[in-house]
């Protein structure tokens, strides 16, 4: 096909009103890569279209038009693992509240994607103290909440910020659910809301079992089948000691391995927790104790389980007030003051939880080929009086 002149210049001069993103490259003094390279002193990291290009502790040629960014330390993007951010808004009203389906307390059927808003004001404030990743949970009240997702914390359209789509489902005991649904003929008892994810899960692996051509569509059927089939995680929400060792039981019976959400009390059952090959999606350090369940809350949970081997990641949590979710990093500044090994509590909030939800080959370590999430900080990130000085998600500095 041929272009006439006149085209092309047109064309040409279309190109060069197009952004260009130029390359940029960060001089850091202290990088904690969460990867092969470990902490290194003094480190320059080359980020060009979205992806980190090296990382070295010794000066690299700069291509021209390069955009330098200074630090005292560099972290990979903090990755959020439960959190309600862009489903539950900043004005807390019945209008921007899209956590919680109380219509039903089975909701297998249920997508956080469905319920996402891009232009949350609470994912801005999230992401100005260096959270990157979310993974958002339905309200964990429900006996059976819903599918959950993660997303990048920068974006104008939910699917673009999207990571991955049904990366577990939310299974909830305890306190919220006899709460939720005792007035509308829900679950009033313990016993009555295990029964009911018990009751959901064996009608999923009946409907499994039936041959395909006469299965009738089930939406809630196939999200329990494929958390049945290891396709999609199961996470338990428990506080209490009881709770989480019904949360190992129903796990057992089903052939799961738990994700325990909270876990309160956790470090009062290690060993079953051990034994299970649990992972443990910490509540947050600075839970208040309030309500008999949070009454064994302790800071040094954290360090507690690290001492046993227990696998954790730091979450935000859920709050019923503004801002909904409290600050991550914060909160693993908590746990390192209260005896939690800095590079442990800083693998907890990165490398760790993408491994978790299988997108470790994108983000959650500063690594040649990823993607190009990280913090910028004036000073040790876990200090007070540090600032936060840029956040890069893909590349491109976001606050």
């Amino acid at each position: 096909m041929k272009i006439s002149s006149k085209r092309l210049l047109c064309l040409l001069a279309a190109s060069l009103l197009l952004p260009v993103q130029a390359a940029t490259l960060i001089k850091a003094d202290k990088l904690y890569t969460s990867g092969e390279q470990g902490v290194i002193e003094t480190a320059y990291i080359l980020i060009d279209e979205g992806k980190i290009q090296s990382v070295s502790d010794s000066e690299i040629q700069i291509p021209a038009g390069t955009e330098i960014l200074t630090a005292k330390v560099v972290l990979p993007g903090l990755i959020d693992s439960h959190t309600l951010v862009g489903i539950n808004g900043a004005y807390n009203v019945s209008a921007d509240q899209d956590a919680f389906e109380q219509s039903d307390p089975t909701g297998a059927e249920y997508r956080v994607l469905d319920s996402f808003n891009p232009a949350e004001k609470l994912i801005e404030h999230v992401r100005k103290f260096g959270t990157t990743t979310i993974h958002v949970t339905p309200q964990p009240f429900a006996p059976i909440g819903g599918a959950t997702a993660l997303f990048k914390t920068h974006g104008d359209v939910a699917d673009q910020m999207l990571l991955k789509n049904n990366a577990a489902m939310l299974f909830n005991l305890g306190e919220a659910p006899k709460s939720a649904f005792r007035s509308s003929g829900g679950p009033g008892t313990r016993m009555a809301t295990a029964a009911r994810i018990r009751g959901e899960l064996y009608k999923a692996r009946e409907w499994m079992e039936q041959d395909e051509d006469k299965r009738k569509p089930d939406l809630a059927m196939q999200a329990l089948a494929n958390v049945l089939s290891g396709e999609m995680q199961a996470i338990f929400t428990a506080h209490r000691e009881d709770d989480i060792g019904t949360a190992l039981r129903i796990a057992r019976e089903f052939g799961l391995t738990p994700l325990i959400n909270y876990g309160t009390e956790a470090y009062l059952i290690r060993d079953e927790l051990k034994q299970a090959g649990a992972t443990v999606i910490m509540a947050p350090t600075m839970q208040r104790p309030a309500g008999m369940e949070k009454w064994n809350t302790t800071l040094e949970a954290a360090a507690i389980m690290d001492n046993a081997d227990i696998p954790f990641v730091f979450a935000g949590g859920y709050e019923g007030y503004v801002p909904k979710a409290r600050v991550l990093l914060w909160e693993t500044a908590v746990a390192i003051a209260n005896g939690l090994d800095k590079q442990k509590a800083i693998e907890a909030a990165t490398i760790v939880p993408a491994r978790l939800w299988g997108i470790d080959k994108q983000v959650g370590s500063i690594e040649t080929g990823k993607d190009a999430d990280l913090v910028l900080f004036d000073g040790d990130p876990f200090e007070y009086t540090t600032h936060v000085k840029a956040v890069l998600i893909n590349g491109e500095q976001v606050d």
